[in-house]
């Protein structure tokens, strides 16, 4: 098996292409990771006041919870009940800014992922291809599971960036059975 070793100036400028794409996705991948990092720190900020609140309103509930309570007629409390409602509303806050974050989160690491399937897929397109293959990388003569997972795995490779290129070699793969 040789490597095919055929660069023309066509060939040179989709390579260049290739590397300016690679190192766009490298950068926006570090930016989505020190943006993670910030929200990541929010987030742990924002859990310790959840937490101390949560304290707050659970010492406040447990002072309201006095014994003569029932055998007085006004209110004991009522101060501490109008700081329960408070706090009670700063959790409520709290925590639907927990969420958002939660889905901030979610969304940067669906993101990352993305980003690091690309940056593999490009690596693996930056190869030079073997004579005996065609360009689409899939091998005219398979003949074990190996042939097959290897076949398999360059298609899932290559179906983010080329999905077109994909389907065609998963219809060549199917046709050889």
């Amino acid at each position: 098996m040789r490597v095919k070793s055929t660069f023309d100036s066509a060939s040179f400028f989709v390579l260049g292409d290739l590397y300016m794409v690679s190192d766009f996705l490298k950068k926006y991948q570090e930016e989505l990771i020190s943006e993670k990092i910030q929200l990541k720190e929010d987030m742990d900020l924002l859990e310790t006041k959840i937490k101390e609140e949560s304290k707050f309103l659970s010492l406040l509930e447990e002072s309201n919870d006095s014994y003569f309570k029932e055998f007085t007629p006004r209110d004991v409390n009522q101060k501490n009940n109008e700081k329960a409602q408070e706090v009670r509303a700063i959790l409520n806050d709290l925590n639907s800014k927990m969420e958002e974050k939660n889905n901030k989160m979610k969304f940067f690491d669906a993101r990352l992922l993305e980003i690091k399937n690309l940056l593999n897929n490009e690596v693996l397109s930056f190869k030079p291809s073997v004579d005996n293959k065609e360009d689409t990388g899939i091998d005219n003569n398979i003949t074990n599971n190996d042939d097959i997972r290897n076949s398999l795995i360059a298609i899932k490779n290559t179906i983010l960036l080329d999905p077109y290129r994909a389907k065609l070699d998963l219809e060549k793969l199917i046709s050889t059975f």
